[in-house]
């Protein structure tokens, strides 16, 4: 078995270069470009597509992560998370076979192209409406003003959660995502806040799905009380679909824009090719979600013995995908932007049956947001900017300040 020592991965993270670490970050990890054994995580490494590819459709290998969750709480008594725990048992994410086929075809029905055709022009008023605020300033506070609000008051207006809940609902989600990724100590301290986290979340849908059944409407938990039936939903996996949709759909999205944002503030030739050509924005923010993801690792606990490449991996031992490893393998010049790159593919979203449900939505925020970023306002660049690796698998910032170039 291949195996490599070195400084720990969340260590590197946080102690990371702003500007460079998306490369300086791959090429830590990386390693032969072969999947390999870390003894500090306990966990194999992959960092090649084709092989990262296999594993996410490999059905030996489980996104039931449970025991990788466990084993990182020797010093937590679990019983302070039997929230938390009742709720991620439940999720899609964490959801195999039939059983995940079944809750991804009744929470794709709020996600259909339909769905989201109504919901664009709502969410340009809340992109016009933000912009305008924050670049009404001197200096841009994009991670505050922008990044942090508009997937969350895209995602409560999707829900219908009333505006004086919104602020309640991120830190709750923050708190969730943090511990969900590996970004506590996992102490007792931890468990009671992501419970609380949790139980908040829980309380919450249980009291909007009672509303939903008297009242139905178009909102996100309407659509998955209509499919109750039809998929055999129980009303706890209703509550986990829209917990895990909120959580992943809420932070990830902010870390992905802020980290496309940075990338192109730090170059004036990129947003002066944009004014030129604004038909390019899509393809250059595919470019930026390859180059910096904000999920930095998918993984995986094997069910039973398997193989990845020529490494064996046992029953039980979790596989680490690294996005910013895969995402580069085989292209020439993959350490470098070019936002007119042709056939980009990356997994910031992931790969296979767990595809990310919510891609679409989070595609039509950042596409809305940077083509009335860049068509409407000055050029901008980076002013002040400090990273936020709250967590091992997760990676954005914690404040980027732009200031205006005319």
């Amino acid at each position: 078995m291949r195996q490599r020592t070195g400084q720990s991965f969340h260590q590197f993270k946080r102690e990371a270069n702003v500007a460079t670490f998306p490369n300086d970050f791959s090429r830590h990890v990386n390693f032969e470009n072969r999947p390999y054994f870390w003894p500090a995580g306990n966990f194999h490494v992959v960092t090649d597509l084709g092989e990262a590819m296999e594993a996410l459709k490999n059905p030996l290998l489980s996104a039931d992560r449970s025991s990788f969750f466990i084993s990182r709480m020797p010093n937590m008594d679990l019983s302070l998370i039997e929230d938390f725990f009742s709720v991620v048992s439940k999720m899609m994410v964490m959801s195999d076979g039939e059983d995940h086929s079944r809750k991804r075809q009744a929470a794709q029905l709020g996600f259909e192209d339909h769905v989201l055709d109504k919901f664009r022009s709502k969410v340009a008023i809340s992109v016009d409406s933000l912009l305008e605020s924050a670049l009404s300033k001197k200096d841009v506070n994009f991670c505050d003003d922008v990044a942090k609000r508009l997937p969350s008051t895209v995602l409560a207006d999707l829900f219908c959660i009333p505006e004086q809940d919104r602020v309640e609902f991120y830190n709750n989600s923050i708190a969730m995502t943090a511990f969900f990724g590996g970004g506590t100590g996992y102490e007792n301290e931890d468990g009671i806040k992501v419970n609380k986290a949790a139980s908040t979340l829980k309380t919450y849908f249980s009291e909007l799905i009672a509303k939903r059944k008297q009242m139905p409407g178009e909102d996100y938990i309407s659509s998955l009380l209509k499919a109750q039936d039809r998929f055999n939903l129980s009303d706890g996996e209703i509550i986990s679909q829209a917990i895990m949709m909120l959580v992943a759909g809420q932070v990830t999205t902010t870390d992905q824009m802020c980290n496309n944002m940075f990338l192109l503030a730090s170059s004036l030739e990129d947003q002066i090719a944009l004014k030129n050509n604004p038909s390019l924005i899509s393809n250059a923010l595919e470019e930026y979600n390859r180059f910096d993801p904000a999920v930095t690792f998918i993984f995986r606990v094997a069910r039973q013995a398997t193989q990845i490449g020529d490494q064996h991996i046992k029953a039980g031992d979790t596989v680490f995908i690294s996005n910013h490893c895969v995402n580069r393998t085989g292209l020439d010049h993959g350490e470098q932007i070019n936002i007119h790159r042709k056939g980009i593919q990356h997994m910031a979203y992931g790969y296979g049956a767990h595809f990310c449900i919510g891609a679409k939505l989070a595609r039509m925020e950042m596409n809305l947001l940077f083509k009335t970023l860049i068509t409407k306002y000055p050029h901008l660049k980076v002013k002040m900017a400090s990273r936020d690796h709250y967590s091992l698998s997760f990676s954005g910032f914690d404040q980027l300040i732009l200031e205006k170039v005319q």
